[in-house]
């Protein structure tokens, strides 16, 4: 016998609480295949997949927590959503984030989307973490596709949703979750440094090497370098990049030195395809031409020679979204200030 618990309802009158074997009449599929949907296994058809996710969010389905630490009835988990690639950025923000709510007394449960997310494959994802009786969750992606595709899910979220790496009016697109909330590093100000201190060496004639359109981080550190170099009567001259080495490699060997001298690129990954490709043309960095970055990876301080970027506290980032969450579901004030990054002057430039 299955055993469930009675709700009240708005007229006062007791009902049962759906069960898994009320998901799966629904879907039309086995409940063993609903467990395995909720618990994110891989194999699941993606008929199935997407069968039992609208039958969990049509019933309201929530199953027995156990994951639960019994601290004031609240569960103890909190979910993660990461975007399927390796960047270091969002990467960094993960981890930190996951250490933060360990040491806190939180297991985190992670999904992750593919490359080219599409709007049900964060429902899908959003469908596995509530099914598992999540407290919050955190969206790390500042991608425009996913934050167009939170905005437009017709799956109820039932709890508070945190996008980390995203700025506010973006996040407060998504008017599914009870609240959601953003934390971000201040984009706009890492890139004024870069700016400021290429400005004070005497550097003028700057390119920029932006990163793919879909990222709201490369967004706007184009347009602050763009505003800047307006400003002070310059022309800005943009390159595309993806944030990939071979990117910047590849649009560094398209710039004509005799025109410029100084790189801003998008992010050390970038910077470091572009010192490749000057090295191969014989240019010395910084006394041809200076190169900057932005991220500060682990190996750029090894880079040949030693890259220019900005530092993106991304420790700290972990631990303000962990603030934002635990403020969001005690219903607190939070902070909404935006993280500062800093200038971290080596040879490159």
């Amino acid at each position: 016998m299955t055993t469930t618990t009675a709700l009240g309802d708005a007229g006062g009158k007791r009902r049962k609480a759906p069960t898994i074997f009320d998901v799966a009449e629904r879907a039309g599929v086995s409940h063993q295949t609903v467990s395995r949907v909720i618990n994110g296994d891989p194999t699941v058809r993606e008929q199935f997949r997407a069968q039992v996710s609208d039958a969990v969010a049509a019933l309201g389905y929530r199953p027995r927590a156990a994951a639960r630490a019994l601290a004031g009835g609240r569960s103890r988990a909190l979910g993660i959503i990461t975007a399927g690639d390796a960047l270091y950025g969002p990467s960094s923000t993960a981890i930190g984030f996951e250490r933060a709510a360990r040491s806190a007394g939180y297991h985190v449960l992670l999904s992750t989307l593919p490359d080219d997310p599409r709007p049900v494959d964060l429902s899908n994802a959003l469908t596995t973490l509530l099914a598992q009786d999540v407290a919050a969750i955190v969206l790390v992606a500042a991608d425009n596709r996913v934050l167009d595709a939170l905005a437009s899910l017709t799956v109820p979220v039932t709890v508070p949703v945190v996008v980390a790496n995203a700025v506010q009016r973006d996040a407060a697109r998504a008017p599914v979750a009870p609240s959601v909330a953003a934390v971000a590093i201040d984009q706009a100000a890492g890139a004024s440094l870069v700016m400021e201190h290429l400005f004070a060496h005497g550097h003028r004639r700057i390119v920029h090497i932006a990163g793919p359109a879909v990222s709201q981080e490369s967004e706007v550190r184009r347009v602050t370098y763009e505003r800047i170099m307006r400003d002070a009567g310059l022309e800005p001259v943009v390159l595309d990049g993806d944030w990939t080495p071979a990117s910047g490699f590849a649009a560094a060997r398209t710039i004509d030195v005799h025109t410029v001298d100084a790189v801003f690129a998008g992010n050390d990954q970038m910077a470091l395809g572009v010192l490749h490709a000057f090295a191969d043309e014989g240019l010395r960095v910084p006394d041809d031409i200076a190169v900057v970055g932005f991220d500060d990876v682990p190996e750029a301080a090894h880079f040949t020679p030693p890259l220019t970027t900005v530092r993106q506290d991304f420790r700290a980032m972990g631990e303000r979204v962990l603030d934002t969450v635990r403020a969001l579901v005690e219903g607190e004030p939070r902070d909404e200030t935006l993280l500062l990054p800093e200038l971290v002057v080596r040879r490159s430039a």
